[in-house]
């Protein structure tokens, strides 16, 4: 929008009958010129809209802190003027300042409210800020006015997926994905949200159709073959892996669980040929010692067998159980074993009370199966305390504990009344 601004703001005199010349040295990109015949002309009648200009030229130089100061006195001078505050918005995102960039687009929201695209840009700024609640907000409102926009619906199912939303950020996603989309992140954000959700096949599927638009993609390929490993088909990972590998990065990760999907196969002197760089990269890899173990062992080489079971042993303790309660809490959640779930998540927290992002799980876990909102409110609660503002989900957490606050109180008051 900014290069569409600039070049509607420069191109508009060529069609009237008196070039400035300001503009036709912007237009001819002699920027320090600009800069001088602006600052002459400021000297005499400093107004807005040269300020204004002042500012898109430090922008194209890329000079942007400068490019705020006069964009700030554009603002100051004529405060109505809703470019004005989007283009300083602008300038401040450049850099990195989203905050200050929410704030300005806020204000120019405020001047015109009717300003779908400012909104989107609003929404954005929060995108940037991990502000995922306040997002996913804009872009709510965004769609019951528009709800055909490719763009807003796109960051609309990304948002929905950050707050928990994952039903509508599936519809959403798969509304994109029936258009043919020809963003990579929408085939991939989908297959992952229904990997979560314990659906393998559509995940696959969903892979699948992503590579009729991106065929060989490394990305999908590599996605399809962790959906197959993680769900435990491990026949059909190792071809899904041996199709990424022709194309993409052998990374440690990925060598790993292919050697994993070689054992299960009866390729056990292959499947040590891929463990062996990771472990030699990291000798405390519980998984990559026990595969190890085990592939001596079905090879009668009991003796290497031994020492790398009882590494395995060694190194799986504590941190590793931590992390196996974790997964397994996950899957009892799934499965609405809610009783189990707590009970794994606890377990994981006493073996490894670092984990922070149990406590936000285990409060999400009572919101979804407990009627009573205070515990969860509780543990968003420890949550907040934990992480502070460093969190990956601080900012849903946040606004989750504040929206339960409220209903406790109108639940409160209620019951004080119809005393």
């Amino acid at each position: 929008m900014k290069n569409l601004l600039f070049s509607l703001l420069l191109l508009f005199p060529l069609f009237a009958e008196a070039q400035t010349e300001v503009d036709m040295l912007i237009l001819n990109r002699k920027y320090a010129e600009a800069l001088n015949t602006l600052e002459n002309d400021m000297s005499t009648a400093p107004k807005a809209g040269l300020f204004f200009k002042k500012g898109l030229v430090h922008e194209k130089l890329m000079d942007y802190e400068s490019a705020i100061f006069a964009l700030n006195k554009a603002c100051e001078m004529d405060p109505q003027n809703t470019m004005y505050w989007e283009e300083l918005a602008d300038a401040h995102s450049a850099l990195g300042n989203y905050f200050y960039a929410v704030t300005y687009f806020k204000k120019a929201i405020s001047i015109d409210p009717t300003d779908i695209r400012m909104k989107g840009k609003l929404a954005q700024a929060y995108i940037n800020l991990k502000a995922y609640p306040d997002a996913f907000r804009c872009y709510s409102d965004i769609w019951t006015s528009d709800s055909t926009n490719i763009f807003y619906n796109r960051y609309y199912a990304y948002a929905a997926y950050k707050v928990g939303e994952d039903e509508l950020a599936v519809a959403l996603y798969e509304k994109l994905a029936a258009k043919g989309s020809r963003d990579l992140n929408t085939w991939m954000n989908l297959a992952t949200i229904y990997n979560q959700r314990r659906k393998m096949n559509e995940a696959v599927v969903t892979c699948e159709r992503g590579l009729h638009i991106f065929p060989q993609n490394p990305s999908l390929l590599l996605k399809m073959a962790d959906s197959y490993f993680v769900f435990r088909e491990y026949g059909k990972a190792m071809y899904a892996y041996e199709n990424y590998l022709a194309v993409g990065d052998s990374t440690l990760d990925v060598l790993k669980n292919y050697g994993i999907c070689l054992y299960f196969d009866k390729q056990e002197e292959k499947a040590l040929t891929m463990l062996e760089p990771c472990y030699e990269a990291s000798i405390e890899d519980p998984i990559v010692n026990f595969y190890m173990g085990a592939c001596f062992k079905k090879m009668k080489m009991f003796d290497v067998s031994e020492g790398y079971l009882e590494l395995s042993i060694e190194t799986a303790t504590p941190a590793y159980l931590a992390e196996i309660y974790h997964h397994l809490a996950q899957v009892y959640g799934s499965l609405r074993k809610f009783d189990e779930s707590i009970e794994a998540y606890q377990s994981a927290l006493k073996i490894d009370p670092s984990k922070n992002d149990v406590l936000f799980e285990i409060a999400r876990a009572y919101e979804e199966f407990n009627a009573s909102k205070v515990i969860a409110l509780h543990y968003y609660r420890e949550y907040a305390k934990a992480v502070r503002e460093n969190g990956a989900n601080i900012d849903y957490a946040l606004d989750r504990i504040k929206k339960i606050k409220e209903e406790l109180f109108f639940e409160d008051g209620s019951v004080g009344i119809s005393n």
